[in-house]
């Protein structure tokens, strides 16, 4: 009986542990998904090590924090002692490896945030190329950073910041027009500036009314804000893809202008929308 009555246990555990399994599986899969909620990268680049927010403020002096954003969006806003190594440069694989070379430690890469994938590519481009292992992705970003540790933030060249003067996504939204809107409000007295590199003007969307002006051409930049003050007419901005332009905004707001709108999308957005859609016709 005692034989007997070990079998059924036996039997009974080989029928509950493929429940067990599943069960286990379900639950790990859940931990998973919520610790991916909002980084969506990672599913992306499973391969690809990342480090935490709270992590990188406490080993920020032991590791080189890479920036791998634009220059203007560095100048713009960046964490405190970070180096600006731009992926899109040509050069990219060739400072990192130079620059681990003198520093001989964890180089972590950064970006805009939970959206950007330039943390996770910068990685896989210095394993491949620069042939540095030894890296992590910040993927929370610039912003999550500044919001929590604003001392250790540079916005517009100042430090530490406040983070009132961080600019929502709400308030970014409110300047944004689609191109229909922007094409209307542009023929009607506004100041239309093209902020894109020179090298992407190949396709002009007001060919001969817009005004054409680098990102990091400060003069250029306040003699049309100046304009658009002095006449009270709004700036049409339009950017490549509707990215830069966020960042033209905190500039816009430290000159005190407020009757400003931007193309969403840029103009990518501009030129793929059906023409009958924007003139009606």
């Amino acid at each position: 009986m005692q034989t007997y009555g070990c079998h059924l246990n036996k039997m009974r555990y080989i029928k509950i542990l493929p429940i067990l399994v599943i069960l286990l599986s379900s639950m790990s899969f859940s931990v998973n998904a919520i610790e991916e909620e909002g980084f969506p990268g990672r599913a992306k680049y499973p391969s690809v090590p990342f480090i935490s927010l709270q992590d990188l403020y406490k080993k920020r002096n032991d590791v080189v924090i890479v920036d791998t954003r634009s220059k203007y969006e560095h100048s713009t806003l960046h964490i405190k002692n970070s180096i600006n190594i731009p992926i899109s440069g040509l050069d990219f694989s060739s400072q990192i490896r130079k620059l681990y070379k003198q520093k001989k430690k964890t180089i972590v890469f950064y970006c805009n945030g939970h959206e950007c994938t330039k943390s996770y590519d910068a990685v896989i481009k210095a394993k491949r190329f620069a042939k540095v292992e030894d890296t992590l992705a910040f993927d929370a970003g610039v912003f999550d950073w500044a919001r929590k540790y604003p001392s250790e933030s540079v916005l517009l060249g100042k430090s530490p910041i406040k983070i009132t003067n961080l600019i929502s996504v709400e308030d970014f939204e409110k300047h944004l027009l689609k191109p229909k809107a922007f094409l209307e409000r542009s023929n009607n007295k506004c100041i239309i500036l093209d902020v894109r590199d020179s090298a992407q003007r190949t396709d002009r969307i007001f060919a001969g009314y817009e005004q054409s002006v680098d990102l990091d051409d400060t003069i250029g930049i306040d003699k049309y804000i100046n304009e658009a003050i002095a006449t009270k007419q709004p700036l049409c901005i339009y950017d490549a893809v509707g990215e830069q332009v966020r960042w033209l905004q905190y500039y816009l707001k430290q000159k005190n202008l407020k009757n400003y709108f931007f193309l969403d999308g840029g103009a990518k957005a501009f030129f793929e929308t059906p023409y009958k859609e924007l003139y009606g016709s």
